[in-house]
């Protein structure tokens, strides 16, 4: 289901709302559980009825999606009706967990059920890694997760056999989509197949990049790897060293086949997927990955240009486009830090005086190109070279540095496209693929949906005290929270790369974090609730008004203690109050439902980045934690003292 490598967070959403829901109606747990075996057998549907549709998202012109329009198939869906389906689908397996977690949170006191969920989580996130690490397919996750709710439900025997049946069915489907060149990597799903002289790589569902023969003589004998060939040996007739040589999104080797072949000495080849490098080096004919002059780097691109100590003849940025979100948490791609202003002043700054840098891009939309070449001509300082047409893999190379003055003038006409005045991706708004800041259309549809569906569970489930019954300190500082944890997540990806396994030490930390603030709430050594909101706000006040990107400079140590500071300090502050106000509930389970489900809110509002960007989450979370500040000193049960 390919759409939603763009909707991510959506599923977070969905679990949250199904946690709330369910924990909501924690006395009814008993009755809510078949819930589960039923939405694991409309999981196997969804999986099979969507991997035969093709998704249509409705055209926006501020933003384009890469891969939502060329579907083959002849079944249209349209991206409404997915959304509310999965979404809903989603919330409803997770609404049984609930209920259970708030049945087992009223058998113990406030801090100490929600230290050992903590605890959870933190296996949870091991066990992700594993996963991750082995290259796992959902089989084996749908097959362990069904596994571990039968084995916690072994006291009741029929519910645990439906468990299992479910889950087998789930599996199976799972099983049965397998392709027969089907890889996971923890990005993507990947499928290699064969096209002619050459292998296609596809990524969730789109193609991503194609392994070619481009040796000089067995690339003309197709007319494909020939203008595919052309095309990435055009910048050479203007690039004259090419010695030492830089590959960031290196991918299966087409850059590298032709550096080899123009007399590169040392290559350092930069590549963010470990299943994608591995591919290039089984499947590329000139097998350039095995050349002694090249150096695998499995990494992200923006923390490799930081940490080389190197200075390269050429530096080339591949055909770089992730087409997946960095995390379930953020709106931001996972290669949007490399397509910013900073990240081209970096490779500058990589480059000998002499050195040239080489941009290969597919610009479907004439605006993506013109902030591509205005954004490396602030980096550099003058205007980059530049050459148009159809090569197959990329319409658009961009010259900057030493080689930029011997390209030839290109048509004027196309010119005066590229310099179009557009406001260019810098590491505050990454996002070189929205026209202007603004959130697109397509995006409000869903989040539409989203809330649309959520209100009406939450109604349903809260039932005539809804309007008296609302946690309003839990709902907003959940809320708060989802969008701490969102700007973490991102100022991480940008001080340490944009890696999975960056994503899990965030989130490991993330719950060590919390778990530490819930310990010492729990042995009375947290201040009063004033103090704790005046740290919060003020430590929001400096995160906000340091750019993450002053840190890059201050090397590994300095970056890991300050930055890590700079993040950690509202996130511990947040749990402490937390902590405190969740030690005064009487009905956990219903504390805790608010707290998930102003995360929902929390999520929905992270989309506000696209238009205010990325340092505005931590406004909006100022704002939304001033209201739980509000909340709290009107409160007669849990008074500021």
């Amino acid at each position: 289901m390919r759409v939603f490598s763009f909707y991510l967070n959506f599923v977070l959403i969905a679990t949250f709302l199904g946690m709330g829901v369910g924990l909501l109606r924690a006395d009814l747990a008993a009755r809510t559980r078949w819930i589960g075996p039923v939405a694991m057998l409309t999981v196997a549907g969804a999986v099979w009825f969507f991997s035969h549709t093709n998704i249509v998202v409705p055209a926006d012109p501020n933003e384009f999606v890469w891969g939502i329009f060329d579907g083959v198939n002849s079944r249209l869906v349209p991206l409404s009706v997915v959304v509310v389906s999965l979404f809903t689908i989603c919330a409803l397996f997770f609404i049984p967990l609930g209920a259970l977690l708030g049945e087992q949170f009223k058998r113990m006191p406030p801090l100490t059920a929600y230290a050992w969920d903590i605890g959870g989580s933190l296996c949870g996130i091991a066990a992700f890694g594993a996963l991750s690490a082995l290259r796992a397919g959902p089989a084996w996750w749908f097959g362990i997760g069904a596994g571990m709710w039968a084995v916690a439900s072994l006291d009741q025997r029929r519910f645990a056999t439906a468990v299992v049946l479910a889950g087998a069915v789930l599996v199976g489907v799972s099983a049965n989509q397998r392709g027969p060149r089907e890889y996971w990597s923890p990005y993507y799903r990947i499928d290699v197949k064969p096209d002619g002289p050459a292998f296609r790589i596809d990524v969730n569902g789109s193609l991503h990049q194609i392994v070619m023969d481009l040796d000089s003589l067995r690339a003309n004998r197709f007319a494909y790897t020939r203008i595919a060939r052309n095309g990435y040996v055009m910048p050479y007739r203007w690039v004259t060293r090419v010695d030492t040589a830089l590959v960031v999104g290196a991918g299966t080797g087409n850059d590298l086949a032709i550096l080899l072949q123009q007399g590169a000495k040392h290559i350092d080849a930069v590549e963010i997927d470990p299943v994608i490098a591995d591919l290039g080096q089984v499947l590329h004919p000139q097998k350039p990955y095995d050349d002694p002059r090249v150096h695998l780097h499995v990494d992200d691109a923006r923390a490799f240009l930081r940490r080389a100590t190197q200075k390269y003849d050429l530096i080339i940025f591949g055909t770089l486009d992730s087409q997946t979100l960095l995390s379930g948490m953020s709106s931001v791609r996972l290669d949007n830090y490399v397509y910013t202003v900073e990240s081209f002043a970096s490779a500058r700054r990589r480059l000998k005086e002499s050195g040239s840098l080489v941009l290969y891009h597919m610009s479907p939309q004439p605006y993506i190109g013109a902030k591509i070449y205005q954004m490396v001509q602030e980096a550099f300082g003058k205007a980059p070279g530049v050459a148009f047409g159809n090569m197959n893999l990329f319409n658009l190379i961009v010259i900057a540095g030493d080689a930029a003055d011997r390209v030839p003038p290109a048509d004027p006409a196309l010119l005066n496209d590229l310099r179009t005045p557009y406001d260019g991706a810098h590491d505050n708004w990454p996002y070189l693929y929205l026209r202007e800041h603004t959130v697109p259309g397509h995006y409000w549809a869903a989040l539409f949906s989203v809330v649309l569906i959520a209100l009406v569970l939450v109604a349903a489930a809260s039932g005539r005290s809804l309007a008296g019954g609302v946690d309003s300190v839990m709902f907003f500082m959940g809320a708060g929270f989802l969008l701490l944890e969102t700007k973490s997540v991102t100022e991480m990806s940008l001080l340490f790369g944009s890696t999975w396994t960056v994503n899990l030490l965030v989130f490991a930390s993330i719950l060590l974090v919390v778990l530490a603030a819930n310990r010492l709430v729990a042995r009375g050594r947290a201040p009063r609730l004033a103090v704790l909101f005046g740290g919060l706000f003020a430590t929001l006040a400096i995160a906000f008004a340091i750019p993450a990107s002053d840190l890059l400079w201050l090397g590994t140590i300095g970056q890991w203690t300050l930055g890590g500071l700079l993040v950690a300090a509202p996130l511990f502050f947040a749990s402490m109050i937390f902590s405190a106000l969740f030690a005064t509930r009487t009905d956990t389970a219903r504390a805790l439902a608010w707290n998930l489900i102003g995360a929902i809110a929390g999520g929905v509002l992270e989309y506000a980045s696209m238009a205010i960007g990325i340092k505005g989450l931590y406004v909006i979370a100022a704002i939304l934690y001033g209201a739980a500040f509000l909340f709290a000193t009107r409160r007669t049960l849990n008074p500021l003292r």
